[in-house]
């Protein structure tokens, strides 16, 4: 008798937690947005390819920033991720892949490659420093170092050795407009970055 007073009981508290609205059976997903790092090289190929084969080695991001959500400087000392905010892929991923496509659009090699390192005459290496959006000031961060190597001659040889930033304004602290920024931000980098690749081989 006193299992089905208390089954009773508990019946009773439970309906009413529900019809108050304390307890919710289901909820909504989280609404997550899923962003990528984009860039578009408007600059035509060069005519005459520079070198033979391009590697680029697998791309670092450096902590706190190798993470899929966007991270935001909220004060001087104060680093959070945005846990509704994300990149499609890995920024390692990304940033890779935004630099395999930029390179095998310029002409400057035969061949370039994330897949097959055989007979490649030079090699590219990257590491992103910082990534991230800065709400006390209003602007997108991202510095990125490039190592170009020649793989050809006796021993491997430093091509150069440099370090990318890139600054970029935006009018309010939000996702759309952090990522828009970074496609500035990475384009910017980039073609920079194509110029003095392009210095190393001349």
């Amino acid at each position: 008798m006193k299992t089905m007073k208390h089954a009773f009981v508990l019946l009773a508290c439970a309906a009413m937690l529900l019809s108050t609205g304390c307890v919710k059976l289901w909820q909504k997903n989280l609404d997550i947005k899923t962003y990528m790092v984009e860039v578009r090289r408007d600059s035509q190929p060069v005519e005459k390819p520079l070198a033979e084969k391009l590697w680029i080695e697998d791309l670092h991001v450096l902590p706190p920033y190798n993470i899929r959500n966007l991270i935001l400087r909220e004060s001087e000392v104060e680093f959070t991720p945005s846990y509704y905010t994300e990149l499609l892929m890995s920024p390692s991923e990304n940033f890779r892949n935004g630099f395999y496509g930029w390179f095998s659009d310029s002409g400057i090699f035969e061949d370039v490659s994330v897949v097959n390192r055989v007979a490649m005459s030079h090699r590219l290496v990257a590491t992103v420093m910082a990534f991230y959006g800065d709400t006390v000031e209003n602007k997108a961060v991202l510095r990125i170092k490039v190592s170009f190597f020649d793989e050809k001659t006796n021993g491997v040889r430093v091509l150069f050795s440099k370090d990318y930033l890139q600054q970029v304004e935006i009018p309010v602290a939000r996702a759309d407009e952090l990522i828009r920024a970074y496609n500035k931000a990475f384009t910017l980098i980039l073609a920079d970055c194509e110029k003095d690749v392009a210095a190393a081989l001349k």
